[in-house]
């Protein structure tokens, strides 16, 4: 198993960030990715949607579900894509008044010999998509408390 671990610090409640991460479209927006058929659950578990994107400069794509949300605390997402499986916990800590989102990508591949090395270059492909994704989660929690 091979994981990819990012941390930031957002300045606003945990309850604001959080909301917005539950909403799958607004969490997984990301320079090139999209989203269609999204299907937003009231509680939160089974929230999925259609994820498109590239990799390594082919087109993919496939379903993205978060199977486990704590309230305020934990989302689990998980993606299914032909041969990547990852999958993304969110969690949610009040930092002073601010909030502490940690996000951990996990992925096995389960092939011998190569599954390691494609292990590995999974996690440094998805290195600035990660930043990028709590980038964005940042400015839209930052702009909706100063609205």
């Amino acid at each position: 198993m091979a994981t990819l671990t990012r941390s930031i610090t957002i300045q606003a409640p945990v309850s604001t960030v959080f909301d917005i991460a539950l909403d799958i479209g607004r969490l997984w927006r990301a320079d090139d990715v999209a989203l269609a058929q999204v299907d937003i659950k009231p509680e939160g578990v089974g929230t999925s949607a259609r994820l498109f994107s590239h990799l390594l400069g082919f087109h993919i794509e496939g379903g993205l579900e978060y199977t486990e949300v704590v309230p305020r605390a934990r989302i689990v997402a998980q993606v299914h894509f032909f041969a990547e499986k990852p999958t993304w916990t969110f969690t949610f800590a009040e930092a002073d008044g601010d909030t502490t989102v940690t996000a951990v990508g996990e992925w096995v591949v389960k092939v011998p010999v190569v599954g390691r090395p494609i292990e590995g270059m999974m996690v440094r492909e998805h290195e600035s998509f990660l930043e990028g994704l709590l980038e964005n989660l940042k400015s839209q929690a930052e702009a909706q408390v100063l609205a």
